[in-house]
């Protein structure tokens, strides 16, 4: 075996592992937010409130210690934007929910196209077929995101997050699967 085909044994053999574990991890979460998805929805609402509100402060702290910058008005207006929109998240997390359901709902479109993109893109014998079926889940997770009735939100968010979650695991296992028979082959 040359350096070269040993190094591509080794990186392939890297990936594998890695496919395995994230899909393992992301298999996980996906069936905790699927059994519990008020949970799920309250985490991520939580997450993205305590995230707006850091980022509006370090953006204010940034702003006021050069008070002579050109942009001085536009960042300390920004940075209060964010803080006023995190404590918002935090305050009403219905509302936040309903927020991060659309803004999630577009995001996961832009997954879908990824995912279709890579199922074409890879090499003919690579299990392009999960990543096909994983991108037509998450399409369609999209557009139940986008479409969701507001009072429903929360259990959207944490039921289709985890299913995404899911459906992505067991596209990551299969790949390392067979990444590990074509290493051993």
């Amino acid at each position: 075996m040359t350096d070269h085909e040993h190094h591509q044994h080794r990186l392939l053999s890297r990936v594998a592992q890695w496919s395995l574990t994230s899909g393992g991890i992301f298999a996980l979460l996906g069936i905790l937010a699927i059994a519990a998805p008020w949970a799920a929805s309250t985490v991520v609402v939580f997450l993205c409130g305590g995230t707006l509100i850091a980022a509006g402060i370090s953006q204010l702290a940034m702003t006021t210690a050069t008070y002579t910058w050109r942009g001085f008005w536009l960042g300390l207006v920004c940075g209060a934007l964010s803080v006023v929109a995190g404590t918002a998240m935090l305050a009403i997390p219905v509302e936040g929910a309903h927020v991060l359901v659309t803004f999630l709902g577009i995001v996961i479109f832009f997954e879908a196209v990824a995912k279709f993109a890579a199922a074409f893109a890879l090499p003919g014998e690579f299990p392009r077929g999960w990543l096909f079926v994983d991108g037509v889940v998450t399409a369609l997770l999209g557009g139940l995101l986008v479409s969701s009735p507001k009072e429903m939100a929360d259990t959207y968010l944490g039921t289709l997050l985890g299913i995404n979650l899911l459906s992505s695991g067991i596209a990551m296992l299969a790949s390392g699967v067979w990444l590990r028979r074509r290493i051993t082959v």
